[in-house]
């Protein structure tokens, strides 16, 4: 409960029956009242950090100029109130305008602020209890003259489990479609809806879109078929979840590869523009990288040059493709000779070599 302080010298405030004499201070007290915090967003995030609203009303707050400082702090479930809290962030009242006339001030103000919340603090059911302490202080001073406290829920994290993908790895088949299952539970502690569920590459924009309806217990399960045409490499389920106005993706890893193969073939294009140059001046060696038959996205590859007339490869530098495989270098070469890119074999890709273009220095 909050206790007002009275406003004349040696008046008395009851209190649960008590008589408790006051003293009025020199700033006249602000009175906090009215916290009221958004409980649709009140949950732990199921990572990262994130925060939870509140407003509070601060009644009278100017007496002159000078605005009081509002401050909050908040104790997460099983914490002590006695002890200190944790900081909550508030939005400061400004002072009023040094103006004449004299503004005519608010007869009261309402202040935002903020409750910061990570996925570190679980709670021990499904919904903790929570306490958020708002007090306001005289510009100044470390003694508040108003506080107010508010208990509120904060619900569990959403939580994906048991996700899987059936079989990992896929593999594809000429001429034939294989079935692939896709299958978690959804642990709702709020309005949790699932607004897309898809199985996704990570290296192209191939995917496979999904339904997204729950079963009873809020398990899931669908399936879709992959044919010889789909990009192999590293491949996602990723499943969209909504709730309140707070939107979450949930992946799981997995394979697609051909069978009778255990790489995708890689290939390089190089071109150089202009292919005869002045000495100084540059030109522009471009193409693309391709893995399968679909651009390699953001792939690194190694530029070389060899200088006419000798047999050994000079390393020049790095040069990274987009995400749709284009890439371009420009250099400035001394001397007439051979030009060429290369990619890295990796576990599931095997490297590969452009094309030669020679540069004609005049």
């Amino acid at each position: 409960m909050r206790i007002a302080l009275a406003t004349a010298t040696g008046a008395a405030v009851l209190a649960a029956g008590a008589a408790i004499t006051t003293v009025t201070p020199a700033y006249a007290a602000a009175a906090i009242a009215d916290i009221k915090i958004d409980t649709t967003v009140s949950f732990i995030p199921p990572s990262g950090s994130d925060s939870i609203p509140f407003t509070v009303k601060v009644n009278s707050p100017y007496t002159g100029s000078k605005a009081p400082d509002i401050k909050a702090e908040f104790w997460k479930e099983g914490e002590a109130t006695t002890s200190a809290g944790h900081a909550a962030s508030v939005t400061a009242l400004s002072d009023l305008a040094n103006t004449t006339p004299a503004p005519t001030p608010a007869s009261s103000v309402e202040v935002k602020g903020s409750i910061p919340v990570s996925s570190s603090d679980k709670p021990t059911t499904s919904t903790g209890k929570w306490t958020l302490k708002v007090s306001a202080y005289p510009d100044g001073s470390t003694t508040a003259v108003s506080s107010d406290t508010a208990t509120f829920e904060v619900k569990a994290a959403t939580r994906v489990t048991s996700a899987n993908v059936d079989p990992d790895p896929v593999y594809l088949k000429s001429g034939k479609e294989v079935d692939v299952y896709a299958g978690f539970h959804l642990e709702k502690f709020g309005d949790e809806k699932i607004t897309d569920v898809r199985l996704e590459s990570k290296d192209s924009d191939d995917y496979y879109s999904l339904s997204t309806g729950l079963e009873a217990d809020d398990s899931y399960h669908d399936s879709t078929s992959m044919d010889y045409s789909t990009s192999t490499g590293s491949w996602q389920l990723r499943i969209s979840i909504s709730r309140a106005t707070k939107k979450y993706s949930f992946t799981k890893a997995f394979q697609v590869k051909k069978s009778g193969s255990s790489k995708a073939k890689s290939k390089i294009t190089l071109y150089a523009s202009p292919s005869k140059v002045k000495k100084g001046k540059a030109t522009k060696l471009y193409g693309k990288v391709y893995r399968g038959s679909k651009a390699w996205s953001k792939k690194i590859l190694k530029l070389y040059f060899k200088k006419k007339g000798t047999s050994k490869w000079k390393f020049v530098g790095y040069v990274g493709a987009t995400s749709t495989g284009k890439y371009t270098k420009s250099v400035k070469p001394k001397y007439d000779g051979y030009w060429r890119t290369t990619a890295a074999a990796t576990s599931l890709t095997s490297g590969s070599l452009s094309n030669i273009k020679f540069v004609d220095v005049k």
